[in-house]
């Protein structure tokens, strides 16, 4: 490594990874909160979607706290400035928030499959789901064993002066992060067979394809996040280039926690800002009469001829959640004075 300026030598990209992660963290908390709030008081219809990007969030803020020790021990800063203390413990704090990472990843996926699977009735979409959910919790059984026994000892992947070896680091990035975008932009195509059977005008069923398929950001975030896993992978300076690959990590995790939830907030914007309500949500409503994407429910009809008979027999305990009506019940409050 060649030597610094001393301008360099007191470089600091730590504030600016801060800043990043504590932004997109607070907007999936807020996000979050406001998805239990609709499903348990105003839909009151909460479901294990709800608990599982719940519990998601919780492991995003586990993997939010790991990165801001590693920039307490460094990151952002140049390696030839820190202690060999420094250095340790800020990649001990980076072991810590790979599986945090994972596993809050993975829950997401998981949350936004089970999402599907309220709303998806042809039997091969509902099958496409479920094997993408057996890929997606394999991967993340995979990940979880290759992280934690990627050097032996464990020791060895924060202290290289342990005896020992590891596996190749960089390779099992590269492949995580590969299957991470598949999975994403598996998760961006589904909606479009979800919804091809609506009754509706094509900028309707394209508008509703798009909320659906908000998951897309988060696989733009994963390519974003393996350049800068390359970058990472060439370096002489790690603590200085490390920062990318952390905060594309919390980015494509929180906005995948983010695009999970936007589609469950639709009474939550019928009650509170009803002009503002979409009519694509509107049009989703009217066109499957027996189903409330947004509180996850369906119902048996005599107009529930778009579904198979096998999907309404074996669904016939669901309920619609009549948000519609809910807030038609409230008209006065809204005109008085």
């Amino acid at each position: 490594m060649s030597s610094l300026s001393e301008e360099q030598l007191h470089e600091n990209k730590g504030p600016h990874i801060i800043a990043i992660i504590a932004t997109f963290t607070s907007v999936a908390l807020i996000a979050v909160s406001l998805r239990l709030y609709t499903r348990m008081k105003i839909v009151n219809n909460p479901s294990h979607e709800d608990l599982t990007i719940l519990v998601a969030l919780i492991f995003s803020i586990a993997t939010s706290i790991c990165q801001g020790f590693q920039v307490h021990y460094g990151m952002g800063r140049h390696l030839q400035t820190l202690t060999l203390d420094q250095v340790i413990n800020s990649l001990k704090a980076l072991f810590a928030s790979i599986i945090m990472y994972n596993l809050g990843l993975t829950l997401t996926k998981v949350s936004i499959l089970f999402q599907y699977l309220r709303i998806a009735f042809d039997s091969n979409v509902r099958k496409a789901c479920w094997i993408l959910m057996s890929i997606t919790l394999f991967n993340c059984l995979s990940t979880f064993m290759t992280g934690v026994l990627s050097c032996y000892p464990v020791e060895k992947f924060w202290d290289d002066r342990i005896s020992g070896g590891c596996l190749n680091k960089s390779a099992l990035w590269f492949a995580n992060a590969g299957i991470n975008i598949f999975q994403d932009f598996s998760l961006v195509i589904l909606p479009v067979f979800i919804l091809r059977q609506l009754m509706l005008p094509r900028r309707e069923k394209i508008s509703l394809i798009l909320i659906l398929g908000l998951g897309g950001l988060a696989g733009i975030a994963s390519i974003l996040r393996l350049y800068s896993i390359y970058i990472l992978s060439a370096s002489e300076d790690v603590t200085w280039d490390n920062p990318g690959a952390a905060t594309w990590s919390s980015v494509e995790l929180n906005v995948g926690i983010i695009c999970a939830s936007l589609p469950t907030l639709r009474a939550f914007i019928t009650k509170h800002f009803p002009h503002a309500f979409s009519s694509s949500f509107r049009s989703l409503y009217h066109a499957y009469p027996n189903s409330d994407p947004a509180s996850g429910t369906t119902r048996n009809t005599r107009n529930s001829k778009y579904f198979s008979k096998k999907f309404r027999t074996k669904h016939n305990d669901f309920e619609v959640q009549d948000i519609e009506s809910g807030v038609k019940q409230e008209p006065s409050q809204n005109n008085e004075g």
